[in-house]
């Protein structure tokens, strides 16, 4: 056998030992990636289990109530300065067209998105049951994305999806 054989052998074996070494000796749950760190994220004290709660609960009645005008006026100024009201109502409208009401709804988790300057963004994920008219289903996902700064929060979108059929 040639010296550069047997040194790439001895190489690869050493390279297969050091992986079942660090394989063995990492603590479980050490390491957790920054994808499962956002997904739970915890939101700041300013938007309260009481708050996520009042946001739904406005949401859908407004929703139910097809009440266009007051689910726009659900935005923060940032968002109303970049969302036309007639571009919103038709996406509102939409979205009653499709999923007709909602049924019920429970915050499930929320998403660290982002920061600017002193400002976090977050997504918070409801878990909703439709109406049984809706054309998607009668599960679906009420995403309100807000932005955080300091003790204020604003609403920054809304969107309400339907869950598909192979869930």
């Amino acid at each position: 056998m040639k010296l550069s054989q047997a040194l790439i052998i001895i190489l690869l074996v050493a390279n297969l030992i050091a992986t079942i070494w660090f394989g063995i000796n990492k603590e479980p749950g050490g390491e957790v990636s920054q994808i499962a760190k956002a997904a739970h994220h915890e939101l700041p004290p300013v938007v309260s289990s009481e708050v996520r709660n009042e946001i739904f609960e406005t949401f859908f009645q407004y929703f139910n109530a097809a009440d266009y005008d007051s689910l726009y006026n659900m935005f923060g100024p940032v968002a109303k300065a970049e969302v036309l009201k007639e571009a919103s109502v038709k996406e509102f409208k939409r979205m009653v067209d499709y999923f007709h009401s909602i049924e019920s709804g429970v915050y499930i988790y929320s998403e660290l998105l982002g920061s600017r300057g002193n400002t976090n963004i977050y997504t918070m994920y409801y878990s909703v049951n439709l109406s049984e008219k809706s054309e998607f289903g009668t599960k679906g996902t009420l995403k309100v994305t807000i932005a955080v700064q300091g003790n204020e929060y604003q609403i920054y979108g809304i969107r309400l999806n339907a869950e598909s059929a192979a869930q």
